[in-house]
């Protein structure tokens, strides 16, 4: 057999083939060994976020056993073909996985492992979740469940292999179509605005949420042993803390909330409660309120913020002690890091979610979601809907 002449490129095991009769049949053998070869040794990269990537270790333990397909987990993206998300992906962390997929290299295939990484489940309507996994990276199988068994993602990975398989032979490979998916994943109180929600039921929320806790007595009451009698009276503030309060300008002390210091005093008040054995900073909560206006749009009551502290003595017999502070836009509030290690990722928490700014804290920027995020979801009014470009 004569051999081209006019080629633009020579390769000698191509000038083998050419020159041996009948060897053009080898490569179809090669190429179902190389079919065959791929679809059983799927290696994976895992991408487990939440509670499915418990689901996940299980698949690959002795039970289920996925290294009976040839699969391996692997720790880099760059020795895997295969990235099982498993889990919520938000908005600060769907930046990384893309980046990460980017990494594996060709061809590769994704499978979306749990309702949470399909559809976002229950946290699809909030502001950090990525609503699918299918926003921003294409998915080859989908395994729904809440969490799905190992049985379901070894299923799950046996479709992957049929279509890796039809894909190879140049076939193909119809897209899953799983309709029972949306009924799988569909909670049993329909959220607000969908179509398909009893109105009796927003009715029935709304009262519920305006009780006040206790106003009813309980359908069967509670033996004493499990439940003690809820006491009407505030538990009572000794003489020594009363008297410090007053000292940082407290005038009165609530029944049913915690006293209002000033906000030029609430830092020493947290330096002599921390002399006197509150050790401990539990919490620090801010919540906004907005400018209330009247019908022709004048401001009643003009925007502002509170920020509640609680401290408590550590060991037995501990004593909780909490204050609030309120504060109009734009002044701030003094920062408790040089008093307590605590406030550090605690007031970056509510600088992140509600925008409220901490004097003196020496960094002040967000913690739970991306530096590009624009507003403060927790702001009422940020809209809850307020989308996260390009992942919501």
């Amino acid at each position: 057999m004569a051999i081209e002449d006019n080629r633009s490129f020579t390769h000698p095991l191509y000038d083998f083939m050419l020159t041996v009769p009948g060897l053009s049949l080898a490569t179809g053998r090669v190429d179902q060994l190389l079919t065959w070869g791929l679809t059983n040794s799927l290696w994976i990269f895992p991408m487990a976020t939440s509670c499915c990537g418990i689901e996940f270790m299980a698949t690959a333990a002795s039970r289920v056993d996925i290294d009976r397909m040839g699969s391996i987990v692997r720790g880099t993206p760059r020795q895997a073909d295969v990235m099982v998300v498993a889990g919520t992906i938000t908005v600060k962390m769907a930046p990384r996985v893309k980046k990460l997929w980017d990494l594996m290299p060709e061809p590769k295939w994704c499978l979306a492992m749990g309702s949470c990484a399909i559809s976002g489940d229950f946290y699809r309507d909030l502001y950090p979740t990525v609503p699918g996994i299918d926003t921003f990276l294409p998915v080859d199988v989908y395994v729904p469940g809440c969490p799905p068994n190992p049985e379901a993602l070894m299923a799950g990975m046996l479709r992957l292999q049929e279509k890796v398989r039809l894909q190879r032979e140049g076939k193909w490979a119809p897209k899953e179509s799983r309709p029972e998916t949306a009924k799988m994943i569909m909670p049993a109180l329909r959220r607000i605005n969908d179509p398909a929600r009893d109105p009796s039921v927003d009715k029935a929320q709304l009262d519920s949420a305006m009780k006040v806790a206790g106003s009813e007595p309980l359908e069967e009451a509670p033996t004493p042993e499990r439940m003690p009698p809820r006491s009407a009276e505030p538990v009572p503030i000794d003489g020594d803390l009363q008297a410090l309060l007053t000292a940082h300008g407290v005038t009165e002390i609530p029944r049913d909330a915690p006293p209002l210091v000033p906000v030029a005093r609430h830092r020493d008040l947290a330096e002599q409660l921390k002399k006197r054995g509150f050790r401990q900073l539990v919490t620090v909560v801010a919540t906004h309120y907005p400018d209330k206006r009247d019908k022709a749009g004048l401001i009643l009551t003009p925007e502002y913020y509170e920020v509640a502290y609680a401290l408590r003595t550590v060991g037995r017999g501990s004593q909780l002690v909490m204050w609030r502070v309120r504060f109009e836009v734009p002044d701030g509030i003094d920062s408790l890091y040089g008093v307590f290690a605590g406030a550090d990722w605690q007031e970056r928490e509510q600088f992140d979610l509600i925008g409220v700014r901490f004097a003196g804290h020496p960094d002040l920027r967000r913690i739970l979601l991306p530096h590009d995020y624009a507003g403060f979801p927790l702001r009422r009014d940020h809209a809850s809907d307020a989308p996260c470009a390009p992942w919501r």
